[in-house]
């Protein structure tokens, strides 16, 4: 497989010792050279020819068969590199431009910019309007997203998974970045499905050059100074395909343990510590947390009404083998888990904090048992042995511990937990090519609330900001007790923006919107105005969440594989039509009128109070009347997912143990979940089939 790798100048050194960040580079890894396919098209074929050598790559628009070929000659486009996903009708998602968005570790990164959509079909053939329904989801997905990749080193791992993968005498492990791709992360695996299939079934490996892992998430790279020495900061976070999609639809876990807005965020400093020599280089730390659904089944329901129906189903074994599917991933995965659960302790949360607590120390005391018995049967001291005896569980109510504008004790938090967080320690590659790494990261802190965003983001900053300064400490760039990173202005300046910026990637991605507190995060204070753009976020939040989010998780369900059509047009047929009564679909359309009615009004000079009064009450009484019709009856005004909603109706069917909330329906006369429960479960589902 030929391979080629050109090296900026001013990164010389790095690339010399580095295949990824973290990676001892002796033998080169002969994966995806720095090459741009060119793209060609016929009537019959669309064909994707490499620009150095090697063979192309031939999609048959007539029947979908997919080989490789010789080059070809001919006017080419200049697309970067292929995505391969399938509507009815397959399509090629290409990415024709990206920008490079700088060099870590001599790696150039790339966030895609452009994108090109190209149906697998017979020139002059028309699509169906399905299928055009379906690719305006994927345009969407691909306008809202960012995703990143690098031709040269694997987004998808954090660096000491990369390390891990060199043997003793430094050699890198040789398959194509694709095979050694984190699966959670590879965001476009099912895009690239019918390569993959192709080069197994075939044995082809040179399918591989075509076959690139897209990461969905965030990347910022900075540049600094910590006590007048230059260092290097960046911030990864890559979100996981498994059980994606938005907030009210993707909560809890499935049965293979996948929770919902897993995000997996990486801290990388750069730093050349003064007692080293420039021949050495610098050292380079990871720090890597993780933030998800609260691993358990459980729901909310929208409802038209700010606070959603809450619905936490206790499944018995079922519960605790989804649980423990989670738990035991992690741990395989990190080593130790420190669990830090965020969610209020009183009013509606309480049920979610108590699931979360029943599951965590039942496990444990089952785990526990079943040592004491082998320790008996051995006649032995009884060992800690077993996935929970890794784990550690902390609850922390952010609402109540910051009242009253007491954000000083998210960190002291962090200080009360610094036991935990010296003992996981943090990765450090170390300055010398040839020795295995200085440290470890032995464990990583798994934070939650409701939303896994707001407060789940002053926590991990906090975490971050710690063990920055431990690394900076370690590195020599703090020699006194008195210095602190949080001394350092420009660099804690440059801190908080990358994490605030993080943090509303991450809430963006999963509700629409940007981060609450964000003010904070960016600069350490709360303030005036940041309180009223949270208001004014919420808001739009509920705009979102009621009324556009299912399109949007019908786009995470297309992009990822969780629904696929099998090529029958009629499955998704559904997209097309809206099939409510036309009373139904008109009463919206008579409330915003009555919006606009009572605001001109107001505004527009009147002779008497008389001539203000009567439009006035009309205009109201019309308001009053189609808001309370649209609550009584919000399953035929909420944007529920139209392609892959049976999970939300499993839920929303539930009647076993566990809790349920419907306060708030109750109190304005709404609610899903209450009327699903007066036995209108054939109305629900028509209703959202119709919608």
């Amino acid at each position: 497989m030929p391979s080629s790798v050109a090296w900026d100048n001013a990164d010389e050194t790095m690339a010399s010792r580095f295949v990824g960040p973290g990676i001892r580079r002796r033998t080169p890894r002969p994966v995806h050279a720095v090459w741009v396919p060119l793209l060609h098209s016929t009537p019959d074929e669309y064909i994707l020819q490499p620009n150095n050598s090697g063979r192309a790559l031939v999609f048959n628009r007539n029947n979908g068969d997919i080989r490789l070929n010789l080059l070809l000659k001919g006017p080419p486009v200049n697309p970067d590199l292929v995505l391969r996903g399938t509507c009815t009708a397959d399509v090629l998602v290409l990415i024709t431009s990206a920008k490079s968005r700088g060099k870590l570790l001599g790696h150039p990164v790339y966030l895609a910019s452009s994108f090109l959509l190209l149906p697998v079909t017979p020139e002059g053939k028309d699509l169906t309007p399905t299928d055009g329904k379906l690719l305006s989801l994927i345009w969407k997905h691909l306008a809202d997203g960012k995703f990143w990749f690098s031709y040269e080193w694997d987004l998808t791992r954090r660096l000491q998974a990369q390390s891990a993968s060199s043997d003793p005498a430094g050699n890198v492990d040789a398959r194509p970045m694709w095979e050694t791709a984190d699966d959670r992360f590879f965001w476009n695996k099912h895009l690239h499905s019918q390569l993959i299939r192709y080069g197994n079934a075939t044995g082809e490996r040179e399918i591989s050059r075509f076959i690139l892992p897209v990461v969905y998430g965030f990347f910022d790279l900075r540049t600094s100074v910590i006590q007048s020495h230059p260092v290097q900061f960046a911030l990864i976070s890559r979100r996981s395909r498994h059980r994606a999609g938005v907030r009210y639809f993707t909560r809890g876990v499935d049965a293979k343990g996948n929770p919902g807005n897993f995000n997996e965020s990486e801290q990388i400093l750069i730093a050349t510590p003064p007692s080293s020599s420039n021949s050495n280089g610098p050292s380079v730390a990871s720090f890597v947390q993780t933030r998800g659904s609260a691993p358990f089944y459980w729901a909310e329901i929208v409802n038209l009404i700010r606070v959603p129906d809450l619905i936490v189903m206790d499944k018995g074994a079922e519960s605790h083998s989804a649980f423990r599917a989670h738990i035991d991933n992690q741990v395989d995965t990190y080593g130790k888990l420190l669990l830090l659960n965020l969610v209020k302790g009183k009013g509606r949360e309480k049920h979610v904090k108590d699931a979360y607590e029943d599951l965590v120390f039942s496990e444990k005391d089952k785990e526990n048992k079943e040592n004491e018995k082998v320790a008996d049967a051995m006649e032995v001291e009884g060992e800690n042995r077993g996935t929970m005896g890794a784990v550690d569980y902390v609850h922390f109510d952010v609402h109540v511990e910051t009242s009253g504008d007491r954000w000083h004790r998210v960190d002291e938090k962090t200080e009360e937990l610094g036991g935990t967080l010296e003992d996981y320690g943090y990765f450090e590659a170390g300055s010398d090519p040839q020795a295995p790494p200085v440290k470890v990261q032995s464990g990583v802190v798994r934070t939650n609330c409701m939303d896994c965003l707001d407060r789940t983001n002053l926590m991990q900053t906090s975490v971050a900001k710690r063990a920055l300064d431990k690394q900076a400490r370690d590195f020599g760039l703090l020699t006194t007790p008195e210095q602190s990173i949080e001394g350092e202005e420009e660099f804690m300046k440059m801190f908080r923006e990358v994490w605030s910026d993080h943090g509303n990637f991450i809430a963006k991605a999963y509700t629409g919107t940007g981060a609450l507190r964000s003010d904070f995060t960016r600069t350490g204070v709360r303030t005036k105005k940041g309180i009223v753009l949270d208001k004014m976020t919420s808001g739009w939040r509920y705009i979102m969440n009621n009324h556009s989010d299912g399109y949007k998780q019908d786009g995470f369900d297309l992009i990822t594989g969780a629904w696929q059509s099998h090529g029958d047009s009629g499955e998704a047929a559904v997209l097309l039509y809206d099939k409510r009564h036309w009373a139904v679909r008109l009463v919206p359309y008579i409330f915003w009128f009555s919006i606009v009615m009572i605001i001109f009004t107001l505004a527009l000079r009147r002779s008497s109070s008389y001539s203000i009064f009567y439009p006035l009450t009309l205009y109201s009484a019309i308001f009053t009347f189609t808001a309370s019709y649209m609550a009584r009856n919000s399953v035929d005004y909420i944007a529920w997912p139209r392609l892959n909603y049976q999970p939300m109706l499993d839920a929303i069917y539930y009647e076993g143990p566990g809790a349920r909330t419907t306060k708030g329906s109750k109190a304005r006369g709404g609610g899903v979940v209450q009327g699903v429960h007066k036995g209108e479960k054939t109305i629900l589902e028509e209703a959202i089939k119709a919608r």
